[in-house]
């Protein structure tokens, strides 16, 4: 990879707030449909082509339904189980809490902002502020960017402002990162937001730019390593056991085994030592190997993406354009 071969820290992880329930729609608002796929499905893929990870979905209404529906997606769930009284500072500092020691800097996303571009993730990655706040038109939105040092100091607000009043109150002067994405500031509050969603995504889908998706796998005589195995592997890290694990993945207990046991067998890595524990399933803890490896994944992840935007950029963008004016002369 061009730039050297520095392994980075810890990167940039997010959190997806999915708890609540609308008060002005009956319907599962991260289920709801914007143009080909869901709206939590569309975050989490543009979350991952921008190369972010950990992702943390913190779940609570319709937990279970909603797990199952985004299960591979390569995501961690954590359930907010007062999410009917915690409002959502209450999930915001449940997924901090999870990932505070994860990742150097965290993108706040609720889950009702669909439309956030690639490009508009890329940008808040490289804000230089411990704070940052997009801004379209004058108007804040989302996410927002919180770096690893003012973490403690948000999870610490006992105040009743929620996460601007948390903000405010550590007492660190936030970043404004201006944008041309209206996505930032869309969310769907109400029925009527939705249709203005709808009506913008399908203006947008028509001249919508050419993109590039990144995934990285690892294989030796066949495919043994992942972003799936490395996000079993990160919940495996948190939660001490593989049940734990798999019950934040949303997957089966024979089907986590399956993807450590090919890792370890190709790759003559042993990941994770086991103690057995009857019906709770035990204790599992990565080795100090194991969490080298999945480390220098994630970092690999983030280069790779980095790179392929850059590359992307660089050989499609100038071509395309010249197409559209073809295209625009034609008619």
């Amino acid at each position: 990879i061009p730039g050297g071969t520095e392994v980075a820290e810890k990167g940039t992880g997010a959190v997806i707030l999915a708890a609540g329930k609308s008060e002005y729609m009956e319907e599962l608002r991260p289920l709801m449909k914007v143009g080909r796929t869901t709206m939590i499905q569309r975050e989490i893929d543009t979350l991952r082509q921008a190369g972010i990870s950990p992702i943390v979905v913190v779940t609570g209404y319709q937990a279970e339904a909603l797990e199952k529906h985004i299960a591979h997606r390569g995501a961690v769930f954590v359930r907010n189980k007062r999410y009917q009284t915690s409002q959502m500072f209450g999930s915001i500092c449940q997924g901090l809490r999870y990932i505070q020691k994860k990742a150097d800097r965290v993108l706040l996303f609720p889950s009702d902002i669909p439309l956030v571009s690639a490009d508009t993730i890329f940008k808040m990655k490289e804000a230089k502020g411990s704070i940052a706040i997009p801004v379209y038109e004058g108007k804040r939105g989302h996410p927002v960017m919180l770096a690893q040092s003012v973490i403690p100091a948000i999870l610490g607000y006992k105040g009743e402002m929620g996460l601007r009043g948390a903000i405010e109150a550590c007492g660190v002067p936030a970043e404004l990162v201006r944008l041309c994405d209206r996505g930032v500031v869309m969310d769907t509050n109400t029925a009527g937001d939705y249709k203005e969603i709808l009506k913008y995504e399908e203006d947008s889908r028509k001249k919508q730019e050419l993109s590039c998706m990144i995934s990285v796998r690892l294989k030796k005589e066949t495919e043994c390593f992942s972003q799936d195995t490395a996000g079993f592997l990160e919940a495996i890290r948190e939660n001490g056991s593989m049940l734990g694990a798999c019950q934040a993945k949303g997957i089966s207990y024979s089907k986590g085994w399956k993807m450590v046991k090919q890792a370890e067998d190709e790759l003559g890595i042993r990941f994770i030592t086991r103690q057995a524990g009857g019906s709770r399933g035990g204790s599992s803890t990565l080795t100090e190997e194991g969490a080298g490896f999945l480390d220098r994944f994630c970092a690999l992840e983030e280069q790779i993406a980095r790179y392929a935007e850059n590359a992307f950029s660089g050989l499609f963008s100038g071509a395309m354009e010249q197409k559209g004016q073809e295209w625009e002369g034609d008619e």
